[in-house]
């Protein structure tokens, strides 16, 4: 890592695509190794049969317990790396007024370099809910960043500490806080309900505001869903910069990436619970679209019943679950000339259960 680069990037004065891409590329890939070694992760991890909650309600206090530590974890490393490269004259710190950003990086004298707020979302979660909702009147277009943690439950590596589960970062994604904003509110606005009335979807200067039967009232959870910011291919564009078109390619690659990351931890995890044969792929029409250990086959697409067994033939699978981009999941069963639907919309906690059960 160059330092002479690094305080340029730090004290922003580099052009804020330019900051994204040397963040994306060269800082948090080193930020991300350092969190991913053992050394790191054994703070985080279950040992001896710990178990996390499975209901609904304590799970999401879970990750947003994990959310918090995976921010402070990614400062104490940045302040590791800095004096490292001679840097002693900055340093990463909290905001702790719970509001935008979550961290700033100072000078020694207080003054403001970068800020970045971070959102860390987990792979298998059928919702990946978090929400980017600062306004853009609060976002510094030269200094704001917004950084999104991938990350899940991994039990491989421990040789140091024999942990049975420790959290795991599989991707950081870093976007010009302002662009992303740009993006959001275009689709926002020009994505209104049916029922408005005579009023208007927009902002005042708290929040956003919504519209339903000409009654106007603060926006309640949708605007800024992380995963919703953006559709690739929306007829109205904002003002395009270098920037932006930045922003816009690593929020597509993003959508699609998280939920090919959750779909291949959960297929995987359940085949190895229901088969201990090799791993491989399930292949159709030349791709390959899922997974399979044995006769049990995964795959992430909404299908056909004629569909789900043409696949299940070509690749001599007994089971085939189909899983929604929530994960949501459909169970077929071989027969000698037909395919039964075993279950549908199941929960993912609830697949491997349903499968034993059909062996049985």
């Amino acid at each position: 890592m160059n330092r002479e680069e690094l305080i340029k990037i730090l004290h922003a004065t580099e052009t804020p695509d330019k900051i994204a891409k040397w963040l994306r590329e060269q800082y948090f890939p080193e930020i991300m190794n350092r969190y991913n070694s053992e050394a790191s992760r054994k703070r985080f991890g279950l040992y001896r049969n710990e178990q996390i909650p499975s209901n609904e309600r304590n799970l999401t206090d879970v990750r947003t317990r994990m959310g918090v530590l995976i921010e402070f974890e990614l400062a104490r490393i940045s302040n590791e790396i800095l004096p490292e490269l001679g840097i002693d004259d900055v340093f990463w710190s909290y905001v702790v007024a719970n509001r935008f950003p979550d961290l700033e990086i100072r000078e020694n004298n207080g003054n403001r370099l970068l800020r970045l707020e971070i959102k860390c979302l987990q792979c298998v979660a059928e919702e990946k809910s978090a929400n980017f909702d600062t306004l853009i009147k609060d976002i510094n277009p030269n200094t704001d960043f917004v950084i999104v943690c991938l990350w899940d439950w991994d039990n491989r590596g421990n040789n140091i500490c024999q942990w049975d589960s420790a959290p795991k970062l599989f991707k950081i994604y870093v976007f010009h806080a302002y662009s992303l904003a740009q993006l959001r509110d275009t689709y926002w606005l020009n994505k209104p309900p049916a029922n408005l009335g005579t009023g208007y979807q927009g902002f005042d200067v708290r929040y956003a505001v919504i519209c339903a039967d000409s009654i106007f009232s603060k926006e309640q959870g949708n605007y800024g869903k992380l995963t919703r910011i953006w559709k690739e291919g929306f007829e109205y564009r904002p003002v395009e910069t270098p920037a932006l078109l930045d922003t816009e390619a690593e929020y597509i690659k993003f959508q699609k990436e998280i939920i090919k990351a959750g779909f291949e931890i959960l297929a995987k995890k359940q085949l190895s619970e229901l088969c201990k044969e090799e791993i491989s792929y399930v292949v159709y029409g030349g791709q390959d679209i899922g997974y399979s250990a044995g006769n049990i086959g995964y795959v992430m697409e909404t299908m056909r019943k004629s569909k789900a067994q043409e696949i299940a033939l070509q690749n001599r699978l007994f089971i085939l679950v189909s899983m929604t981009e929530k994960y949501r999941s459909t169970i077929y069963k071989m027969q000698r000339d037909s395919i039964d639907e075993l279950a549908k919309n199941e929960k993912p906690k609830n697949v491997v259960n349903i499968i034993n059960q059909s062996e049985n």
